[in-house]
């Protein structure tokens, strides 16, 4: 089988891009013109630069031929312009859709988010029967990644589309360049940070996640959404793990709700008097005192996802952020 790619040269796809070439696919991946695809380089695939929102004609001769697509390519980062995340996430994936139905594909894995579904507690974590956590209204990535996916389902149940909707949690591990996900270590390493929020959520190894995408392409059912997870972790033993790992000190204080949200409230406004992006703000500071627990039992029983120890998927996201420099 041929297999496009969409985004592969951001963390999932870089992953998902191998364990396709590990189980003898055919790839072919559309970068971004510009974009340096370092994570890609020295890979047995084809490879086409293509704007989603401008090159029509590219993305429907590159979807060509090709018998599945693996749609990753979305706007992650919560600082983006709101305008340009919804065009990307949305429209993006509309003129993906599009081209999928007019080449016929046989198959087509979505790349969503676990935040489109109400998240619960450890004891109750959630699962894919939530709905949309309403303390993510308004957010640009969050609202268009659950836009996106309702799209995905008009599109199977309006034309037929074969299509699987897999919705990861907050990955880590090896081939994060940017970085993306793995700048919440960067971050904690080296400020050698001795607090925490009091919140938490589920994370995941990347290559948890790249296997069982690529797993739905037989084991998956049209229509059907898969959460793809791994452990659930307060912030204090997530950063506890990575403290171990990197050899640093473990943070020593949860600081209380109200002081986060006084200093996210600092950042926004320190934000706005000086244009500059403040590492926190109140929106983030919010998010941390969430508990964002997932179940990904579905993912599990029907596409035999594997559950790597989160000290390993730690452990890669360091030696990553060192071979790049970050660390």
């Amino acid at each position: 089988m041929k297999i496009l790619i969409t985004g592969a040269d951001g963390l999932l796809g870089s992953n998902i891009v191998r364990e396709l070439i590990e189980r003898n696919f055919s790839v072919r991946v559309l970068i971004q013109p510009g974009s340096p695809s370092k994570t890609l380089d020295d890979l047995s695939l084809e490879k086409i630069d293509c704007d989603l929102l401008g090159d029509k004609e590219v993305l429907a001769e590159s979807i060509s031929g090709c018998d599945a697509v693996f749609h990753c390519a979305a706007i992650t980062d919560h600082w983006a312009d709101p305008d340009v995340t919804w065009k990307v996430n949305l429209e993006g994936t509309r003129k993906v859709l599009d081209a999928c139905v007019k080449a016929k594909i046989k198959k087509l894995i979505f790349v969503g988010s676990a935040s489109s579904f109400q998240f619960g507690a450890a004891e109750n974590p959630g699962d894919e029967n939530g709905s949309f956590p309403p303390q993510y209204a308004g957010v640009a990535y969050m609202e268009s990644k659950h836009r996106a996916m309702g799209l995905v389902k008009e599109y199977v149940s309006e034309f037929g589309l074969d299509a699987v909707i897999v919705a990861p949690t907050f990955m880590f591990g090896p081939y994060d360049s940017r970085p993306s996900s793995g700048e919440l270590i960067r971050q904690f390493i080296n400020r050698g940070m001795k607090f925490t929020s009091p919140g938490g959520r589920n994370f995941v190894h990347v290559r948890d996640v790249a296997k069982a995408a690529v797993n739905a392409l037989e084991k998956g059912k049209s229509g059907e959404c898969y959460i793809l997870g791994g452990e659930n972790l307060t912030y204090l033993d997530f950063f506890s793990k990575v403290a171990k790992l990197a050899g640093i000190s473990p943070p020593r204080i949860v600081l209380p709700g109200p002081l986060i949200l006084l200093g996210g409230t600092a950042g926004s406004l320190i934000g706005k008097i000086t244009g500059k992006t403040a590492m926190i703000n109140y929106r983030i500071a919010r998010f941390s005192l969430l508990s964002t627990f997932y179940s990904p039992a579905k993912a599990i029983r029907e596409l035999d996802m594997p559950q790597t120890p989160i000290e390993r998927a730690i452990e890669e996201s360091i030696q990553c952020l060192k071979e790049h420099g970050r660390i």
